[in-house]
């Protein structure tokens, strides 16, 4: 039996394939601004009023996606729509209405 060696020749283009979409949308924030993660190249993109303000770098700081969310939902007061959850149980959570009936 012989071994090869992982090298760009060796190493199948399908391997290398990333299921995720290039843009996911995170949610809507309470002051209207709309955050979209990009897949990519590990970077968030603050829409407000149809333009860009904000390309944070997530990989330059040494950040993820879930530590994004924990800066929305600390310091902008939250999101008014999410669509990106950090774990299963709290989209469950945030599916869920409970009314005072």
């Amino acid at each position: 039996m012989s071994i090869q060696p992982r090298t760009h020749e060796t190493v199948s283009d399908e391997s290398n394939y990333d299921p995720r979409a290039d843009y996911i949308p995170v949610g809507i924030d309470n002051e209207g601004a709309h955050h979209v993660y990009r897949t990519t190249d590990e970077s968030v993109h603050v829409i407000e009023n149809g333009e860009r303000t904000v390309r944070y770098d997530l990989e330059d700081v040494e950040k993820t996606i879930d530590d994004w969310i924990d800066y929305i939902i600390d310091r902008r007061g939250g999101f008014e729509v999410q669509y990106l959850f950090k774990t299963m149980a709290d989209a469950i959570v945030g599916a869920v209405k409970v009314s005072d009936q």
